[in-house]
Formats: C-alpha cells, structure tokens, sequence
C-alpha cells in the first residue's frame, strides 16, 4: 500500500541511517588514519635514534682510530730512537769508541763485549715497543667492539621499544574500531526500531483512517435510508393534516420539504416542539425527544432515528457539544449543525481520543 506519509517515513528512515553511517564512517576511517600516523612516527623516532647511534659509533671509532696512529707514530718514533742509539753506540768515530781508543781498548774483549750490550739493548727496545704497541692495538680493538656491541644493544632496545608502542597502537585501534563498529551498528538497529515504531503508528493511524471514512459512509448512507423511510412513512399516510394526540407524545410533520410544520407538538420525552430558528424547519428525529431549549420546548432532537445520543464531555472548535451515535453496530462522533438542521460527523483531532475512551467505558 503505497501512501505518501508512510513513504516519507520510509525515506527520513534511510536518511537517518545513511547519516549515521557516514558519521561512523569517518570516525573509523579517523581512528584508521591515527593508527598509521602513530605508526609512522614511531619508525621514525626508531630510525633517528638508530641514526645518532651509527653517529656515536662511527665518531667513538674515529677516536679510537686517532689514537691506533697516535700509538703507531710513538712505536715507529721509538724504534728510530732505538736505531739512532744504537748506530751512535756503535759507531766507529763515536763517543764510545773514541773512549775505548783512549784506553787502547779498541781491538779488546771490552769491545765486543760492549758492541753486543747495545745491539742487545736495541732489540730490547725494538720488542718493548712493538709490545706496547700491540698492547694499545688489542685495548683499541677491544674498545671499538664493545662500542659497536652497545650500539647492537640500544639498537635492540629501541626495536623492543617500538614493537611495544605498536602492540600497544594495535590494541587501541582494533578496540576503538571494534567499539565504533558496535556503536554504529546498535545505532542503526535504534533507528530502525525508532522509524518502524513510526511506520507502524502513521499506518495504524491511515487504516483507522480508512475504517472512520468507511464507517462515516455507511453511517450517512444508514442515517440517509432512515430519513427517507421515515418520510416514506409519513407521505405513506395520504393526509397533509393529520396530527398525534399528546397521549402518545408523538408526532406528524405535515410537510417537510416545504418547511411547514405544526409547532407545538409533543416530542417523545415530552418537551413541545418548536421550529428551528435559523431555518424555520423541524427535524424528522424532533419526533423521537428534543434538548430543553427553555419553558419546555425544544427543537434540537436528542437522538438520531430514535437512537439516543450520549455525551461525550467534550466539544469542538467551536464549542459545540460533541455527541455519541451508537447503533450497536456503528459508532459515529456528531455535532448538531443548525443551519442544516441536522447532525453532522465530527472528525476533528478529538475523534480518536474521545472514541477509545468510550469504547473503554462500554
């Protein structure tokens, strides 16, 4: 069944959900974006601080570098001190031998003796150096290992840093995207819920609609048969003077069409019969009872076919008083409407209310 209300509902349904989605759409598409942003920048803190590692690294081998060919140049400065030295001891125009030519030693054990305690001496000296040298090498060595072997370290600990930042970055996006994803789902489902809610009242409210207009036609057409069979009655009775006694309170309009009538009759609760004042006419249901419009008489009848209305305590726009017809088979809110002298249907915004409360009642 398609009807333009229940089509609107449907079309602010898919709306809401199409804004809803896009809302948390985007917060997941955010929390994705953060995620690999944090990411990012932890690989980059890791690989800055790796970079003034290598620098440290590369600058404490420098050093250490430095301080190899500062050991080499003592080794090499020492070994000529050594040679001149020894050169010096042995040479034949020396200090030395001079002394020796002096003492007539020249050519002597002394000689020899001394010429083999300088070479010795030399040797000596050329091997401490050489000692010292790969002493410093070794300790230089050992240095620059245990440096690098820092920088594996700290370079391992800022990896194990990092793995755990992004353990920690994993946690929280899958449970902001886990959480984003329920929210936006129960969203959905609330209103789903919410417009279903609506859809099913406005169609509620257009099949109520449906059966007040069908049950106003059946009741006009009901109420325009009773009409016509009571002036079929009345014509049927081929007098256009005929009258009722007041024992049986009734009475005998002598033409409706016309607009004549006898005033004064008694209705059937009683009251006198008065013309209606703003059309000059009497209603066919006069007959049946009248409202007390004062001093007894009355013109308004209290019932529809000699079906007696019932108050319904409420009235209309207009503050007309809102009556209930109810023929056991239909039941119809009315207002009496004096320029047509007749009861008309009321289907104001009070119809619902009034009608549940007295079907409730019944």
């Amino acid at each position: 069944m398609y009807d333009e209300r229940l089509a609107k509902i449907e079309q602010e349904r898919q709306n809401a959900i199409n804004q809803n989605n896009s809302i948390y759409n985007d917060l997941i598409k955010e929390n994705e974006t953060n995620y690999n942003l944090k990411n990012d920048l932890i690989n980059q803190y890791e690989t800055t601080q790796n970079d003034i590692l290598d620098k440290q690294l590369k600058f404490n081998e420098e050093q250490i570098e430095k301080q190899k060919q500062e050991a080499q140049k003592n080794k090499e400065t020492e070994e000529r001190k050594a040679r001149n030295d020894y050169m010096n001891y042995i040479n034949p125009y020396g200090y030395q031998n001079e002394n020796l030519v002096q003492n007539g030693l020249l050519n002597s054990g002394v000689y020899t003796k001394e010429n083999l305690g300088a070479y010795t001496t030399y040797q000596n000296r050329l091997s401490s150096a050489n000692k010292v040298l790969q002493s410093a090498f070794v300790d230089y060595d050992n240095q620059i290992n245990e440096a690098r072997a820092n920088n594996d370290v700290q370079k391992a600990q800022n990896a194990l840093a990092k793995l755990q930042q992004q353990i920690s970055f994993a946690d929280s996006f899958y449970s902001n995207k886990s959480n984003l994803t329920i929210n936006q789902l129960q969203n959905n489902q609330n209103l789903d819920d919410s417009y279903y809610n609506r859809y099913q009242t406005e169609y509620t409210n257009i099949q109520n609609e449906k059966a007040a207009a069908q049950e106003q036609a059946n009741w006009e057409k009901e109420y325009a048969l009773s009409q016509a069979a009571a002036n079929a009655k009345y014509y049927s009775g081929g007098s256009s003077s005929s009258s009722s006694s007041s024992s049986n309170n009734s009475y005998v309009l002598d033409d409706v069409v016309s607009g004549v009538d006898y005033e004064n009759q008694k209705a059937g609760n009683g009251y006198t019969i008065i013309a209606n004042p703003s059309t000059g006419t009497i209603n066919e249901d006069a007959k049946y009872g009248v409202f007390n419009t004062g001093n007894g008489t009355g013109y308004q009848p209290n019932n529809i076919s000699g079906i007696q209305l019932k108050k319904s305590g409420s009235v209309n726009e207009n503050n007309k008083n809102i009556w209930i017809y109810d023929n056991g088979r239909t039941c119809q809110l009315v207002v009496w409407d004096g320029k047509q002298n007749r009861y008309v249907p009321y289907n104001g915004t009070l119809s619902s209310k009034i009608l549940k409360q007295y079907q409730a009642k019944k």
